[in-house]
């Protein structure tokens, strides 16, 4: 599936290029690996009757965690989540066999190893000790409907053209016909929950759903959020600015990285490392813009103003912009993290600097806020009401 990293103590992720990002590319949310699955099947390889399994670092609770839902991949990060360090790390402890790695290409299709939620095992079905190991792990794992998958948050198994998932228990083991028959390794995808290493297998408690990363703008790349999310995400926002120019991400080349680069004011190298990963983020959060880590649709288009090719206020000047707000939005409270063409037409009718114009409702427009409604004797707060509209409106 992967060239392999051979870390016995850590996986590691391999930052690399994505294509442009459609609604229906890699962000939409496709159909899980068991669109490759066929009738129910024997178990990849022999599971003995008294397995040897993972030891966990901490007492476990009579409670189970439920079920992992799918979570496909939302966004592309450089970086192997903490659950998935530690159960590469205890695998290699625990069966002394074979090696780990986590990276994969972002450039096509869509895996949960290029957000730091997978790892691959390299156990050759085909040697004895290493076949042994993962019928150990595998039949300890499945056991009893899965209780130990759902304490360490797996979502699913491949291995040796059978798949399993945690989400589809009922099915049990079935053929796998997907790209790679998976002989020479399992791949393990994690939940949100268990690549952050928060189930009770780790924790001694069991927590609620994490939902993971969530987009803000249709097509877009999801938030590198970093804490859970009890809840599912919102609908995405259409987009009220695009670029002509196609998102790059981490580990992409070329003469766009490159202007990017000149425009962040760092190596123009041409090539998306780690120093330009952390400056996108930098120039993310200081523009009001969803922090992604990618040079996605509304990045550029504040980064690179010519590359603009939409723009859902387009003529708008700040005074038309006021009173369009008072006379759309006055009765609709505008907070932290909302978006969309009302917050696009609120940072116009503040006469924001036209970068930080990206109709997501940030740290920089919060504070424009409370500077406008102190500068003309409003109720001091952050949020965008009928007052701070009305104010705006007046000639």
């Amino acid at each position: 599936m992967i060239a392999h990293v051979r870390r016995a103590a850590s996986a590691l992720i391999i930052g690399v290029s994505l294509i442009a990002l459609g609604v229906s590319g890699v962000h939409a949310r496709p159909s899980d690996p068991m669109r490759d699955a066929g009738p129910r099947a024997s178990d990849p390889v022999p599971f003995p009757g008294d397995p040897t399994g993972l030891s966990a670092p901490v007492p476990q609770p009579d409670r189970v965690d439920p079920a992992s839902l799918y979570f496909p991949q939302v966004s592309c990060s450089p970086r192997a989540l903490p659950g998935v360090d530690k159960l590469g790390a205890l695998l290699i402890k625990t069966y002394g066999v074979g090696s780990i790695g986590a990276g994969r290409s972002c450039s096509t299709g869509t895996s949960e190893h290029k957000e730091g939620r997978a790892l691959d095992w390299t156990v050759n079905v085909d040697n004895a000790a290493q076949r042994r190991a993962a019928g150990d792990f595998l039949g300890w794992l499945t056991a009893n409907s899965g209780v130990k998958a759902r304490r360490l948050g797996v979502m699913y198994v491949i291995y040796n053209s059978r798949i399993w998932s945690a989400y589809r228990l009922s099915e049990g083991w079935r053929s796998y016909t997907g790209y790679s028959a998976h002989t020479d390794h399992i791949h393990i995808s994690l939940s949100w929950a268990g690549a952050r290493g928060n189930t009770s297998f780790w924790t001694g408690k069991v927590g609620a759903v994490d939902y993971g990363r969530c987009s803000t703008f249709t097509g877009q790349p999801a938030t590198l959020r970093r804490s859970p999310r009890p809840v599912p995400c919102a609908p995405t926002t259409a987009a009220v600015k695009r670029s002509s120019y196609a998102t790059s991400y981490y580990g992409a080349t070329g003469t766009a990285v490159e202007r990017a680069q000149r425009r962040l004011e760092i190596g123009a190298t041409g090539s998306f490392g780690g120093a330009t990963w952390s400056a996108v983020k930098d120039y993310q959060k200081s523009h009001d813009l969803p922090r992604t880590g990618a040079l996605d649709g509304p990045t550029w288009s504040s980064l690179v103003p010519s590359s603009l090719s939409y723009d859902a206020v387009e003529g708008f000047t700040a005074r038309k912009a006021a009173r369009y707000g008072f006379n759309h939005y006055a009765d609709r409270v505008l907070t932290k993290h909302e978006a969309g063409k009302a917050v696009l037409v609120l940072q116009t009718a503040l006469d924001a600097p036209r970068s930080k114009r990206s109709g997501y409702y940030g740290a920089a427009t919060i504070a424009a806020v409370k500077r406008f409604r102190s500068d003309n004797a409003l109720s001091p707060g952050g949020t965008t009401d009928r007052s701070v509209w009305k104010t705006l409106a007046l000639p």
